[in-house]
């Protein structure tokens, strides 16, 4: 009876013991899912973004320290110049390992913005602005860290869907001032400094919870196949786009009504909800492997059924294939020699056969030699001008073909192969290289004419919005944030059609961005009523999208090996920008007709006076302008330059165009 009696426990601890191996083997699958690193990553950016909150603390920050708003413009510069200095974490990332990025960023970010809490809140001493303008750096210095841990980390696990993983990662960092400012509105409104706090705290809270998680999936270790990589995509694509469509609708319902506490409620969980749906990605990206598998299984069955005399023509081929004449051996010994030469993996030199066009140089040899030194120029200098109009496989017998002729010809000493100097486009670039090429300047320009005006409009939204009469400046602040990252999103997305559909640079997509925000820099100085809505959508949306196009880009043009430290260096772009055109002429524009509204009385004459002088520089410091002129004169500036950055991008694309059509050619032949 005691036997009987005990075999249920002793069957449920056997059952156990059988499902620990597959609980296990479970959990490393899961584990090594460079999804998970993905959907981890993504959660961070949506936290990593604080700057883009300073519209919405400045107002708390302007009056709780009696700030003018040329000092709050320099606290605005201060803080993007810790935004996008990150060259300390380009360093760092090829030498410490991604989840020590993380916890560094973390400790600059609750550090920086956690005393600044302090003194807004007065529980810590009154600094002076320069101080001030430190704590500002620091705090917002930890995006940087943030950034190239998961731009870094995920460009690696996702090689073949750049433009996808930029967009989706940059579009999320977009995200944060809106979903802190439903946290703020649900949990803390109206206390001012709460919101404060949570930029200081909720970062950290994050990155200590993801930061192992964080890191680089090897090729041989993924337990999904890159076939998958559209449906999980398309999954994320889904959920961003309902996240944007809820936001919007929540923010058009809290301006148009009073919202109680249980609807606030229902609205931030609702939010939080949307953010946590990526978390299926493994799953979804899981059923279609399977899905995939078993349709080639099937495939493969009705083949191996239907065909069985192909099968029996090549047992037959083996069988004759010593009787070919000596002629035809050399031949085929030919055809293999010149495989095994531009086989990568043995010997690390010429065109991968999965990507032809695509030069992967050795290391050059001594001199005299051939080894390693066929590149694009010979290919190009050999190949027919009509080539592009060949089918797709008659182009790569062709260039096979040249390649081979110009190997045996250079083996013979018929033709001197040309040397490299220094790294061409699409291989990989130093820092110091790429500082030398036109392409790399070029790419600079156009990131500080959008990016710098951009910034520059997101940091006086508030300002913005207040001005020209509209009561809630939140509203417009999380707008931009919105638009922000639908910007991204659609950068990344149509940058990447644009690339593998069609051969075209990335850089045709960012000359359309830099024109949408033209037009809203346009719509903004204008003023006319209700146009600083349409005004935000085109400069929040041409805005997001350089942060979803310019990464790819680096990565193509210059290569992935020192991408983090290039990457940082671009980031510089934002601040050069931002510190002329929202320091030296949103900001003084601004104050001029501040001034001209409260001192009417003064003239040009009356002015030598010192007394006058001392009054008039009081009351520019101290007062607020009213009217669309306040920021008229500085953004019709800023639409000529974003004009202009339109120009440069068209020279870009005219300059990488054999680039992406090598890159991609696959694509563009079908």
């Amino acid at each position: 009876m005691a036997s009987i009696l005990s075999s249920p426990s002793s069957s449920t601890r056997s059952l156990s013991a059988r499902q620990m191996p597959v609980m296990a083997s479970v959990c490393k699958a899961v584990w090594h899912n460079r999804w998970l690193v993905l959907v981890a990553s993504l959660w961070l950016q949506a936290c990593a973004g604080v700057g883009y909150a300073f519209g919405s603390f400045s107002p708390l920050v302007k009056q709780e320290l009696g700030y003018s708003q040329q000092q709050i413009t320099i606290l605005g510069i201060a803080k993007d110049l810790g935004a996008s200095i990150g060259l300390m974490a380009g360093s760092l990332s090829g030498i410490i390992p991604v989840w020590c990025l993380v916890a560094v960023g973390a400790l600059h970010n609750l550090i920086g913005y956690g005393w600044l809490w302090l003194i807004v809140t007065d529980r810590a001493s009154v600094l002076p602005i320069w101080a001030v303008c430190i704590l500002i750096f620091v705090g917002t210095n930890g995006e940087t860290y943030f950034n190239t841990a998961t731009l870094v980390t995920n460009v690696r696990n996702f090689p073949k869907s750049r433009g996808h993983v930029v967009g989706i990662l940059k579009g999320f960092c977009g995200l944060c001032s809106a979903i802190f400012t439903q946290i703020y509105v649900t949990f803390f409104s109206p206390d001012e400094g709460a919101y404060l706090a949570i930029v200081a705290i909720g970062p950290a809270i994050v990155a200590f919870m993801v930061m192992l998680v964080i890191r680089p999936i090897r090729a041989k270790q993924r337990t999904e196949q890159t076939q998958s990589e559209s449906w999980g995509f398309a999954f994320i694509y889904g959920d961003c786009g309902i996240l944007a469509v809820y936001l919007m609708g929540v923010l058009i319902l809290q301006d148009i009504m009073a919202v109680n506490y249980d609807l606030k409620l229902m609205i931030a969980l609702i939010l939080l909800v949307l953010v946590a749906v990526p978390l299926l990605t493994p799953l979804v990206a899981w059923v279609a492997r399977e899905k995939m598998v078993t349709s080639r299984n099937d495939e493969i069955i009705q083949h191996i059924t239907n065909v069985p005399v192909t099968m029996d023509k090549q047992y037959d081929r083996r069988l004759t294939e010593p009787l070919l004449r000596a002629s035809e051996k050399s031949d085929i010994k030919d055809a293999h020699l010149n495989q095994e030469v531009h086989d990568p993996e043995k010997t690390g030199i010429g065109f991968t056969s999965s990507d032809l066009g695509n030069p992967q140089f050795g290391p050059e040899s001594r001199a005299g030699s051939f080894s390693g030194s066929v590149g694009m120029s010979e290919l190009e200098d050999e190949k027919p001008a009509d080539i592009d109009l060949l089918s797709e496989r008659e182009r790569e017998g062709i260039i096979v073909q040249i390649r081979r002729r110009i190997l045996h010809a250079a083996a013979d000493g018929a033709v001197r192969v040309k040397r490299k100097r220094g790294p061409h486009r699409g291989e990989d670039f130093t820092l110091w290289q790429a500082i030398l090429k036109a392409d790399f300047w070029l790419l600079f320009f156009v990131l500080l004419c959008g990016a710098g005006t951009g910034m520059a409009a997101i940091d006086n939204m508030g300002q913005i919005s207040e001005s020209q009469g509209y009561p809630n400046s939140n509203v417009f602040v999380s707008m931009t944030s919105i638009f922000n990252f639908a910007g991204r999103l659609l950068g990344g997305y149509f940058s990447e059609m644009l690339a593998r559909n069609y051969g075209l640079p990335r850089s045709w997509a960012l000359g359309v961005a830099e024109g949408c925000m033209a037009a809203g820099d346009f719509l903004i100085a204008m003023g006319w009523p209700n146009t600083l809505y349409a005004g935000t959508l085109l400069v929040g949306m041409g805005y997001g999208a350089h942060w979803g196009i310019i990464p790819p880009i680096i990565s193509e043009l210059f290569g992935m090996k020192n991408f983090g430290m290039l990457y940082n260096f671009y980031t510089m772009a934002t601040p050069a920008g931002v510190l002329f055109f929202s320091g030296f002429l949103a900001g003084y524009l601004y104050d001029v007709e501040a001034a001209k509204q409260h001192i009417g009385a003064f003239t040009t004459a009356g002015l030598q006076n010192s007394t006058h002088i001392f009054s008039y520089y009081h009351l520019r410091t101290s007062t607020n302008c009213t009217g669309a002129i306040c920021f008229r004169s500085a953004f019709l500036v800023m639409m000529g330059v974003c004009i202009f950055g339109m120009i440069l991008t068209t020279i870009l694309s005219i300059r990488t165009q054999k680039v992406y059509k090598n890159l991609y050619y696959k694509v563009t032949l079908s």
